[in-house]
């Protein structure tokens, strides 16, 4: 979702030297874009005065743009060096800022992608035209139609907390529902997530029959992209491997329970966003303290419908 606002800056900016500081593990997601000069990885955990030091290793720079809404990234460039900052108001910092910026009305949602650009307008460039900036790769190319093979990847777990999570037994009802809907296809499902959702990955493959892999913690970011590259779609809750496998153009199924598709939906087109919307959606909690209905009203007759209305327009696209 910041990629666009990355581009956004180099385009208005040419000539500037434009470093990321970021978490190490997407260091290689940052490295990979050609719109950025360095990348400042720092270790989760690292104290605001580490991060600070190694900003002034790599400095001075003139700016800084924060995308977090944290007290403690503003910290961190400041300790770094940085006074020109910029950034929303929220959480306290505003003391902290050069160019405060106020969010809009909470009665009009927006995207973070738009938020982000409205930060790049404060600093003072024209973000330019959103197609040109999007920057979307075509999508994988259909599957040959003699082998009908169909590499489909599935992220069943997610950091933020089980409010965000489809159960793993309905997601598993899901594809079974796919695969007898298309017998003459091949559906071979890879499982991604992180070390932690290992588990979940194998309580998964264990519902699937095969062709079925947990990959769940085998691959860092750079292997992540390398494997998606290689599916045709994605089924996944709201996630980070949703926005990455959007950012490379592979069409995502995205399951949202607790969170709010107008403000994180998967960028571009060729999505499909699978929610039941009761009272209480959405609540932002980790967890639910009433009983999950958000999740537990999306059947999984809809979730396979969605994913075979996305095979349905990769079939159809020309060869």
């Amino acid at each position: 979702m910041s990629l666009p606002a990355v581009r956004a800056l180099r385009r208005a900016f040419p000539a500037a030297h434009i470093a990321v500081a970021c978490r190490g593990n997407l260091a290689p997601l940052w490295q990979a874009c050609d719109a950025i000069d360095a990348v400042l990885p720092f270790a989760k955990g690292l104290s605001p005065w580490a991060v600070g030091r190694l900003l002034r290793q790599h400095g001075p720079f003139a700016a800084g743009l924060l995308l977090p809404n944290s007290v403690r990234s503003a910290l961190e460039l400041r300790l770094g060096g940085v006074k020109s900052l910029v950034g929303y108001a929220g959480h306290y910092r505003r003391l902290l800022l050069r160019r405060a910026v106020d969010e809009v009305s909470a009665d009009s949602p927006r995207h973070h992608l738009h938020r982000y650009l409205d930060l790049v307008r404060a600093l003072g460039a024209d973000p330019g035209r959103l197609d040109e900036i999007l920057a979307l790769p075509p999508a994988p190319a259909p599957p040959p139609r003699e082998s009908g093979e169909i590499h489909l990847g599935l992220c069943p777990g997610a950091e933020y907390g089980n409010a965000k999570r489809y159960p793993v037994e309905r997601y598993a009802e899901a594809i079974a529902l796919l695969r007898r809907a298309r017998p003459g296809s091949d559906i071979r499902v890879s499982i991604y997530g992180s070390p932690a959702e290992r588990s979940i990955g194998d309580e998964l493959v264990s519902l699937l029959d095969e062709p079925r892999a947990n990959r769940a913690g085998d691959t860092d970011i750079a292997g992540l992209v390398a494997e998606l590259r290689t599916c045709h779609l994605l089924a996944t809750n709201d996630t980070g491997t949703m926005h990455l496998a959007a950012a490379l153009g592979v069409p995502v199924v995205a399951v949202f329970g607790s969170t709010d598709p107008d403000l994180t939906s998967p960028i571009g087109s060729g999505h499909e966003i699978v929610q039941e919307k009761p009272d209480c959606s959405p609540c932002f909690l980790r967890e639910c303290p009433v009983d999950y209905r958000c999740m537990l009203r999306i059947e999984p007759a809809t979730v396979a419908a969605a994913m075979s209305a996305v095979l349905d327009r990769i079939e159809a696209a020309p060869e």
